[in-house]
């Protein structure tokens, strides 16, 4: 080839020029005859020249320096090898590429090599911008396509590179960069799943011609050089917006895609239960239960579910959609119920464990309660084997023992009227006994036991019309059974106290109060009534005071039972004359009603419409309430006290008249179970675990038993009593 361009001002295009100068390079290397397209062979070829090569190998020349060098043991027969300049027959080179020289093709066509040949091609390297690398392009083994060859090398006007096999050979620049026609687009996943990211190139194309580069937020990906690049394993936290580019190069310059956008969202991770719900109880009525849930799982929902028993199925409690569940009040009837919980999100659904609930039905304390009672001047008590006692005043028939005879009894005498007595009630003038067969005998003034005045019971009579009594209290002018949770009322009625209309006395017979749940105790005070649900919530009628009923105008009477609110875990109740107490499971106790005296016990004198904290809040097991007086019996044995101290009535030593707000120690008495207190004449009662009695306070009737009628500030035994 001395065929030269005539005007060597024409500028010799460098990669990234303008595509015209491109095209001008073209016209020059057709002008000058070099095969821009292949398959010309328009030029005088020089001689051709050919070689027998065998397995010894060696070195066939062409023209211009050309030449094929085959190694030893590349051929295992001898072999022609002719390396001729020409491209007659073979393909067109790829658009976009100009050859820098002639093109050569080695024969036989479809010789291979057990070991690479090394050809040497020459070409122009005026022609090559400067810069610039020429590319050794050989026809594939259909010798109807181009490959670049790789690991080809220049070597001043001489490109050598390895080949397997003969075929045509040319030295080639392209001259218009890549061209991306499809660009990468947005991919969206969810973690942790793979995205795939596609790139289409225009031309110039041909298998290695051009590179490709994938990137992450502009750098490098090390190996992703393909046109489609997978990501690994992705994560929201790593991977969520990272943008992925590829660069496409060839010799003529690079070109850039656009950045796709990879967006990641969370997996749907299937919930699971870490931490099971817990059964809750035993708790008292009232009290709420929680039950809790640990779960883990994409945006679990929750769907709690309750049944009432074994044998009954599940139902949805509305509304309880988050991982607890609270029950706000509890009651006698949830004792029992199962709870569970169902977790779900669009990848599954578990339940939790099945949680159970108890709930203790409130049980008036046992420990002597009904066994003594104290009333206006004269005291009861019932021993272990039923039999009854009486002592103090007799005027009204009150001592049960036959004709009323106004005297009074100093020491304890067995009534001899009554036998298998359970538990015995004190009113103003009256008692009341039940006895071991359910039934209910009253004795005493009429107009305190069914507003007949002007009358005594006298012996006891029997309250017909009421079977099972379990409980009975006797108030100031009314009486209160209980027979199978149900309570019964007689008496007078002018303040509403037997929870029914109407003020017209007497009251008789016996009539069951309604509007109220099953009842399990009874407390009759001075024209109010008290009862305690199985729930352990405290229900009250009667006058206004004493009904916790803050609303009500002062005297206000109802007739209707109303439950006292904010009073709940309730186990006994008190009435006294104008002012209640409940004894809480907890050993806490609350007071209500008049407080001239301090008998709530709440360190003030002011009265309370509300069931109110009294200083006491553990570790009280009975309680009991009178006129303006208050006694509490502690788990150690010891008694307390507190309002007033008329007669001596608190047990604290002086007998004068005081006050005191705050509960105190009754001296000198231990081993208490039970207390009770009367109204009027004040004085008190207490039973001992060894099953003695003892008593204090006013005397002047011989209600303490202790063969006097001299008051006592401090405790003494009853004479000659022992209930055990």
């Amino acid at each position: 080839m001395t065929c030269r361009p005539t005007a060597p001002s024409i500028d010799h295009p460098k990669p990234g020029l303008h595509h015209r100068a491109g095209l001008a390079l073209i016209a020059l290397f057709v002008a000058c005859g070099l095969p821009a397209c292949g398959g010309s062979g328009d030029d005088p070829a020089p001689p051709n020249v050919s070689t027998t090569i065998g397995p010894a190998g060696g070195t066939a020349p062409g023209p211009n320096g050309a030449q094929v060098a085959v190694p030893a043991g590349a051929l295992a027969q001898p072999v022609v090898v002719n390396v001729a300049q020409s491209g007659a027959g073979a393909p067109a080179l790829p658009a976009g590429n100009v050859a820098l020289g002639a093109m050569f093709a080695l024969t036989p066509h479809g010789t291979t090599f057990a070991a690479p040949a090394t050809a040497t091609v020459p070409f122009d390297a005026s022609q090559l911008p400067a810069g610039t690398t020429p590319v050794f392009m050989k026809t594939n083994a259909a010798q109807n396509g181009w490959d670049v060859v790789p690991g080809a090398s220049v070597a001043g006007s001489t490109m050598t590179a390895p080949i397997a096999s003969f075929s045509w050979v040319v030295i080639v620049i392209p001259t218009v960069r890549p061209l991306i026609n499809v660009q990468p687009t947005p991919q969206s996943v969810v973690a942790p799943g793979v995205a795939t990211f596609s790139v289409g190139v225009f031309a110039p194309t041909s298998s290695g011609l051009i590179t490709l580069q994938w990137r992450r937020n502009g750098v490098d990906i090390a190996g992703a050089t393909g046109s489609t690049y997978t990501t690994g394993p992705t994560s929201v936290a790593a991977d969520d917006g990272a943008l992925y580019s590829v660069v496409a190069t060839n010799l003529a310059g690079s070109v850039t895609s656009v950045d796709a956008l990879l967006a990641v969202t969370p997996g749907i991770v299937a919930p699971a239960i870490t931490q099971q719900p817990a059964s809750v109880g035993p708790i008292v009525p009232g009290a709420a239960a929680t039950f809790s849930v640990v779960a883990t799982g994409t945006a679990p929902t929750y769907v709690w579910q309750r049944s009432d028993n074994a044998m009954a199925p599940f139902v949805t409690l509305a509304g309880a959609t988050g991982p607890s569940y609270t029950l706000p009040v509890s009651s006698v009837a949830d004792n029992g119920a199962r709870f569970q919980v169902v977790v779900s999100n669009a990848a599954g659904t578990v339940t939790c464990s099945i949680a159970t609930l108890t709930v203790a039905v409130a049980v008036p304390p046992a420990g002597g309660v009904g066994k003594i009672a104290a009333g206006d001047g004269f005291s009861f008590a019932a021993t272990a084997a039923g039999v009854p006692y009486s002592w103090g005043s007799d005027g009204a028939a009150t001592l049960g023992n036959g004709p009323a005879s106004n005297s009074v009894q100093t020491t304890a005498t067995p009534m001899g009227t009554l036998a298998n007595v359970r538990s015995m009630s004190a009113g103003s003038g009256h008692g009341v006994a039940v006895l071991g067969d359910g039934t209910a005998w009253v004795w005493g003034y009429r107009g305190y036991i069914d507003c007949g005045f002007g009358q005594t019971y006298d012996p006891p009579a029997q309250i017909a019309g009421v079977a099972g009594v379990t409980a009975a209290s006797a108030g100031a002018f009314h009486t209160l059974l209980l027979a199978n949770g149900v309570v019964y009322s007689l008496g007078c009625n002018d303040q509403g106290e037997l929870g029914r209309p109407g003020t017209i006395a007497p009251m008789t017979p016996a009539t069951a109060v309604p509007g109220l749940p099953t009842i399990v105790a009874v407390a009759a005070g001075s024209g109010y009534s008290l009862a305690l649900d199985g729930n352990g919530f405290v229900w009250a009628w009667g006058k206004a005071g004493v009904r916790a009923d803050f609303s009500a105008p002062s005297g206000a009477i109802r007739s209707t039972p109303m439950q006292i609110t904010g009073l709940n875990g309730v186990v006994a109740i008190a009435a006294g004359t104008d002012h209640a107490l409940a004894l809480r499971n907890n050993g806490f106790v609350a007071a209500w009603g008049a407080n001239g005296s301090g008998q709530l016990g709440d360190g003030t004198t002011t009265a309370s419409g509300f069931a109110t904290s009294t200083l006491l809040t553990q570790g009280i097991t009975a309680i009991a309430a009178g006129q303006a007086t208050s006694f509490a019996v502690r788990s150690d044995g010891a008694v307390l006290s507190w309002g007033s101290n008329n007669y001596g009535v608190l047990g604290g030593g002086p007998a004068t008249p005081f006050t005191r707000a705050t509960p105190d120690l009754v001296v000198g008495l231990t081993n208490a179970t039970a207390v009770a207190t009367g109204t009027g004449l004040l004085h008190a009662v207490a039973l001992r675990s060894d099953g003695s009695v003892w008593a204090w306070g006013a005397n002047n009737y011989g209600q303490l038993g202790d063969g006097t009628t001299v008051a006592r500030p401090s405790p003494v035994p009853v004479t000659g009593l022992n209930l055990n």
